[in-house]
């Protein structure tokens, strides 16, 4: 049975960059997640460190589109009812505790989400 993670975070504001990488690596998401990604990420703060909770999970490895750049992690998830990938770069100034959501459509607009806002997370890992 595979494993599912759910935390309870709340929606922070990003520092701006995430429209950035998404474009940048949007063209490994869409071969390898299967998503159109929207540009951005919804950045959640779980409050608790979950780089050991990310190791016990099989993460799906997407490659940088360049050397300068770093390998990503992705983790399938759902945030409230939407289903998408958690984002963890291995190169990023977040701490373990921000978790970055993808999915095809901006979750802020489509759902009223703003800074503060309670949401719950479930993660697993990928099928091996």
């Amino acid at each position: 049975m595979r494993k599912i993670v759910k935390l309870v975070g709340r929606v922070v504001p990003g520092i701006g960059e995430g429209r950035y990488y998404v474009n940048l690596y949007r063209d490994n998401i869409r071969q390898i997640l299967k998503i159109d990604p929207y540009p951005g990420t919804l950045n959640i703060d779980v409050g608790v460190d979950v780089s050991k909770i990310l190791a016990d999970l099989s993460a799906i490895l997407i490659p940088p589109p360049s050397k300068e750049f770093a390998m990503v992690l992705a983790y399938p998830a759902r945030v409230n009812n939407v289903y998408g990938y958690i984002l963890k770069p291995c190169i990023s100034i977040h701490g373990w505790n921000i978790l970055e959501f993808i999915t095809e459509i901006n979750m802020r607009e489509k759902y009223g989400l703003k800074d503060g806002d309670h949401v719950i997370v479930y993660i697993w890992g990928a099928k091996k």
